[in-house]
């Protein structure tokens, strides 16, 4: 081999490292949690269970009247067994970001129109992620989720990223209710569908513990007192009744804000010293 090209060749290899070291970043991981075949076996190990372990002579249960429908937020930590005994056949659950009835009007159309469920249950959930990407932007996301959260801003309006976060999700699930009750009107003047509005609050901000349903809103009715007195609530005992209501949430007050992005912490007034006065 000529010398002429043992010397690139040489230099080239020499400087190789020095050339790849810039671009020894980490790599990113592809996906988070349990990887698909372990979720695939869950759900296989978890179905032959439920197959194997029922009586052989156990009648098939049919199809019948759900005891509710429910409209919830997509958060997988807000489940049915928080609030009912057995939702299996009892609970229509209608689910997408931020509760919104105009979201899934033909699957709660169907639920009350069809099956005939005679509550409408609508929760909203403190420690939210839809609120808070509503509140702090959302533009970087794709355009089907942009268009679900763009909804939003008829209940919640444009400063939305200024208010605690207690506050926005009942005033989601107060809208969420009011636009219930203009569509299945007659069925509630009826008296054949009451609409319940709740908060399930995962993060304790009302005090009551955690993952606490709250019932705020019946038939649009909001006040705490009149709530209370309500005929639907007539088999609470005094402790569960002590528990529906809101609370008076103070005016930008500490109780987990969803600050916006773009937003500056206002600074405190200086007190103004008066000079001493020698006596």
């Amino acid at each position: 081999m000529r010398l002429g090209t043992v010397l690139p060749l040489s230099l080239c290899v020499a400087l190789l490292p020095l050339a790849s070291s810039a671009d020894m970043l980490p790599i990113k991981k592809l996906r988070a949690g349990l990887p698909p075949y372990a979720v695939a076996e869950k759900i296989a190990r978890h179905n032959d269970q439920i197959v194997t372990s029922r009586p052989g002579d156990e009648p098939l249960r049919l199809p019948g009247t759900p005891h509710m429908i429910w409209l919830a937020d997509c958060d997988a930590r807000v489940q049915p067994t928080l609030f009912y005994p057995d939702p299996v056949d009892t609970i229509y659950t209608v689910r997408n970001p931020g509760n919104q009835l105009a979201l899934s009007t033909g699957a709660i159309d169907y639920g009350i129109n069809a099956l005939l469920a005679p509550v409408l249950l609508i929760t909203g959930n403190t420690n939210s992620d839809s609120l808070r990407l509503f509140a702090k932007g959302y533009s970087h996301l794709g355009p089907d989720l942009r268009r679900d959260l763009d909804t939003l801003r008829l209940s919640l309006g444009e400063q939305a990223g200024y208010e605690a976060e207690p506050v926005l999700v009942e005033k989601n699930v107060d809208f969420q209710v009011a636009v219930a009750l203009k569509r299945y009107g007659p069925r509630i003047e009826s008296g054949r569908l009451v609409v319940i509005g709740a908060v399930i609050d995962l993060n304790n901000q009302y005090g009551h513990g955690l993952n606490r349903l709250i019932i705020i809103n019946i038939n649009g009715e909001t006040d705490p007192e009149k709530l209370r007195a309500m005929h639907h609530l007539i088999k609470l005992n005094k402790r569960l009744l002590a528990l529906v209501g809101r609370k008076p949430w103070p005016e930008g007050g500490n109780t987990g804000a969803v600050t916006a992005s773009s937003s500056k912490p206002v600074p405190k007034k200086a007190r103004r010293k008066e000079p001493s006065r020698k006596k």
